[in-house]
């Protein structure tokens, strides 16, 4: 935990962006969230393994990690278990996976596991599968080190071995035809004002399509101060990016 608590000092206080780490007593655990009554079981399987006392350790949640920032999050990163279970012709396939995410819910890594049989899987079979899911966690854990001891002790999910200038947001086009931010809480385009679900019309002065699709939604990753008009229910704004997170 000192190491630990040094680490997110040194980063909290060099950031000027309030939110964008987990508090010091929230390193070291992993929330676990059942996401559909199906995957119940696979969730309460892997709390009890981590109760055994390997790290990380594990708490219970309902939350929903993209919805603040992380300055109050109990966790530093949340395992989010969700499953499909659909009718075919052979009988049934269950899929369910296990979504990693940091405290401000930006995805780190996702895994699944499926089966195919006559009946629908019973309690027992979704533990089954919810311990092979805890197992590619481990897996994930014993071959990137670093990144996940920075992620569980910190709560962010950044890539410190692929560094560069980042505002941890993403542009995405929905099924209405429309632009939309998804931003991670704390980061450098939220301390902007930018939020999830707010609507681009324009980058740097020209609607989006002007660039198109593509060269639009490039433009997240390219670390550079863009300017966004955007609309957020009734309200227009206006967002300049300031500086990114090196």
């Amino acid at each position: 935990m000192i190491v630990a608590t040094a680490l997110w000092l040194a980063l909290g206080t060099a950031s000027p962006m309030p939110g964008l780490y987990a508090p010091p007593s929230a390193a070291g655990v992993l929330a676990v969230e059942a996401l559909d009554a199906r995957s119940q079981p696979a969730a309460r399987a892997i709390l009890r393994q981590l109760a055994a006392g390997r790290w990380p350790r594990g708490v219970a949640s309902t939350d929903d990690p993209g919805a603040a920032d992380c300055s109050a999050k109990p966790y530093a990163a949340a395992a989010r278990i969700g499953s499909r279970l659909d009718s075919v012709s052979s009988g049934w396939f269950y899929d369910i996976g296990l979504t990693l995410v940091d405290c401000g819910g930006w995805n780190v890594d996702e895994w699944h596991e499926t089966l195919t049989q006559a009946q629908p899987p019973d309690e027992a079979e979704v533990e089954r599968l919810g311990m092979s899911l805890l197992l590619r966690l481990r897996t994930w854990i014993h071959e990137q080190p670093a990144r996940a001891h920075r992620l569980f002790d910190t709560g962010l999910a950044r890539d410190s071995d692929a560094a560069g200038p980042t505002y941890l947001y993403a542009l995405f086009k929905t099924n209405d035809g429309y632009m939309r931010a998804y931003v991670r809480p704390g980061g450098p385009a939220y301390a902007a004002g930018m939020r999830t679900n707010d609507v681009v019309d324009k980058i740097d002065g020209r609607y989006w399509w002007e660039y198109g699709t593509y060269q639009s939604q490039l433009k997240a990753y390219d670390g550079k101060p863009h300017t966004f008009d955007l609309t957020r229910g009734p309200a227009k704004l206006h967002v300049a990016l300031g500086t990114p997170l090196q």
